[in-house]
């Protein structure tokens, strides 16, 4: 597949998507700043980290802040529900709207606001060009908290914390991988072919995250074929002798394994390994669902994956 017959295809579905709109008489633009913030109950909208509302949940004395990135259907209630499961552990959580608004559980309107703009969906190892702001988001976080920070990427955005952490520039000191679904067949609304081992990262930006040391957990249901085997597989090869990487694997045929099909089990490790990195916990925690390379793992007291087994 040539740059340039994907760029042909990212112009069909930029017009198709711009037509859609008025076919459905509809209007979808991504959200910008400017845009007024709509509430969100017990949350404070910030207008200043970036070029969208941010909405941060957590009480004072602050926790170590957490960035979560919202799904494809937009920033829907169960995205909003784990921000506040998350904020219950004592952690701060900030969540950017990225398009959309609140409460949003639209699909296609989701995709033609994201997709055609942003975030590129289609095309195997490129950069999607809204990883620029959420960096910087993620660097006045951590400059305003005077701390490092965990981010959270689900579905659209589920291997985005993979291209924040960097070994010149630490801000980001712990990535989860939620069921990451870029690239994708537009069509099909899954990867298909060589997508499916594509980690929808340019090679500068996997480079950076493999000469990194930050430690990564990634998880996906089995029956997920949205986020396939394959993809899980191609991130356990690149990470493998490093041993940075642990995964869990949930039985059944769900997608989102933290908001819409919440697995507690999950939940917990996904908290135990954010308190080890992000220092609110100091001991050494066994894993009952993560594996690292396919062993039982365990996390050190600094919060690094060790194999048990």
């Amino acid at each position: 597949m040539t740059r340039s017959r994907s760029l042909d295809r990212r112009t069909f579905v930029r017009i198709a998507s711009g037509m859609t709109p008025i076919l459905l008489g509809t209007r979808v633009t991504p959200v910008r700043a400017g845009n007024l913030c709509e509430e969100i109950p017990d949350f404070v909208c910030l207008s200043n980290l970036g070029p969208w509302p941010v909405y941060r949940m957590g009480q004072e004395p602050f926790g170590p802040p957490v960035v979560v990135l919202h799904e494809l259907p937009g920033l829907t209630k169960d995205d909003i529900t784990l921000a506040r499961r998350i904020a219950e552990r004592h952690f701060t959580v900030y969540v950017p709207l990225l398009f959309g608004s609140p409460g949003q559980y639209r699909l296609v309107r989701g995709y033609l606001a994201s997709c055609w703009s942003d975030f590129e969906c289609s095309s195997p190892s490129t950069r999607s060009p809204i990883l620029d702001p959420i960096w910087s988001l993620c660097e006045r976080v951590a400059s305003q908290s005077e701390a490092p920070i965990g981010v959270i990427g689900m579905c659209l955005t589920g291997i985005f914390p993979l291209a924040l952490v960097r070994r010149d520039r630490p801000v980001v000191q712990a990535a989860v991988l939620c069921q990451p679904t870029l690239p994708f067949t537009a069509i099909l609304g899954r990867p298909t072919g060589e997508l499916k081992t594509d980690l929808g990262l340019a090679p500068e930006d996997l480079g950076r995250a493999m000469d990194s040391e930050v430690p990564i957990l990634a998880m996906r249901y089995t029956g997920d074929n949205k986020c396939p085997e394959e993809r899980m597989q191609a991130l356990e090869n690149k990470f493998r002798a490093s041993e940075r990487l642990a995964t869990i694997r949930l039985s059944g045929p769900g997608h989102s394994t933290l908001a819409e099909h919440f697995n507690r089990r999950a939940f917990d490790e996904v908290i135990a390994f954010l308190s080890a990195r992000l220092g609110r916990e100091r001991k050494v925690r066994s894993m009952t669902l993560a594996k690292l390379n396919g062993r039982p793992c365990e996390l050190t007291a600094e919060g690094r994956w060790r194999a048990t087994a």
